[in-house]
């Protein structure tokens, strides 16, 4: 099938690029079915987005493409062949935003200072917008798909870890999901990207002084003003304490202007993160049975880490996030020890 894809892929570049001389080679696996080549055309480079049509749509990815196009820098779309699902794109680099975390504290701190500007800027894109895209309408991230993302905990995490939930667990369970969802969907609404963390920004042509660039954005939704903020300061990947991250969610407030008391927005970041977190537990440990990924396992102990961060923080003020805290210890925690 890949060799197909090959040939095909080929073929078209040899129709978009007639006449000219141009090499590919296939770049590391991503999270999902869309593999991605870099490119060369005679001195010039551009990546190309392979999402098989049968797996993967290219048509959310184009229509975000455009929205965002206006307000960060997104790749340019330079060639689209949305029926093989085949995308030439511009090319910002091999660097992203991880590897020059750590090099030395003023670059780590201006790069934070540059990504939540990115998610201001982000969020400055009119709704009106995103819910009148040309093929593809941003959808709202609802009840519906807030407890869908959240059902990947219970699905996948929990039976890799031997951990079934009897009647009283799984009411416990309940309660959380409907409170998290309640307080999510009355937080502000904006734009999200939805997977706002250290891989999906470059460092274009590994140029600190350009804006970061954004890529994998073809999931965003219409959503909560803290979700991008959360992806960003409780990054899977990258590993700093709560005073570290509480330093940064007093910069966002500065910088943000918003319309909450402080106290306010701690808890609707913490509540967002939460759900966030159950998410990716899930996911990771599908990418790992049901895909065969099995690099993301050794991200689980810093997720589980941040879901307990998210929830001591709330414990005071919510008798579920308290009983669902005191469970994941008393419960979940003991059978983590060979994982986490």
């Amino acid at each position: 099938m890949q060799n197909q894809r090959d040939t095909d892929l080929h073929a078209w570049l040899s129709q978009i690029f007639a006449d000219q001389h141009f090499e590919h080679h296939r770049l590391a696996g991503d999270a999902s079915f869309r593999s991605y080549h870099r490119l060369t055309v005679d001195n010039e480079k551009y990546i190309v987005m392979d999402a098989p049509p049968a797996k993967e749509s290219v048509k959310e990815f184009i229509a975000v493409d455009t929205l965002m196009a206006d307000f960060v820098h997104v790749p340019k779309l330079v060639a689209v062949n949305e029926t093989q699902g085949f995308i030439v794109l511009e090319d910002l680099g091999a660097t992203d935003f991880a590897d020059k975390i750590g090099v030395d504290t003023t670059t780590t701190e201006n790069l934070y200072q540059k990504a939540m500007q990115t998610i201001l800027k982000i969020q400055q894109i009119p709704l009106e917008n995103a819910k009148n895209l040309q093929n593809h309408v941003l959808p709202n991230y609802d009840e519906t798909l807030l407890k869908r993302e959240m059902a990947l905990f219970d699905e996948w995490f929990l039976p890799y870890i031997n951990v079934t939930l009897d009647e009283k667990s799984q009411q416990l369970w309940q309660n959380v999901q409907n409170t998290i969802v309640e307080q999510v969907t009355n937080h502000q609404q904006v734009v999200v990207h939805r997977d706002f963390h250290s891989r999906n920004l470059m460092i274009v042509n590994n140029d600190l002084t350009q804006d970061l660039g954004v890529i994998d954005f073809q999931d965003a939704v219409i959503g909560s003003y803290t979700y991008d903020l959360a992806s960003l300061l409780r990054d899977a990947y990258i590993n700093f304490d709560e005073n570290w991250v509480n330093e940064k969610l007093t910069k966002f407030y500065e910088l943000a202007n918003i319309d909450v008391d402080f106290n306010q927005f701690k808890t609707d970041f913490n509540v967002m993160s939460m759900q966030r977190h159950l998410k990716v537990l899930g996911i990771f440990v599908r990418l790992f049975q049901r895909d065969g990924k099995n690099r993301y396992l050794a991200n689980l102990p810093k997720v589980f880490a941040d879901l307990l961060f998210s929830l001591e923080n709330l414990t005071n003020n919510n008798v579920d996030f308290n009983n669902f805290y005191q469970w994941l210890n008393d419960e979940v925690m003991p059978k983590c020890k060979d994982i986490l």
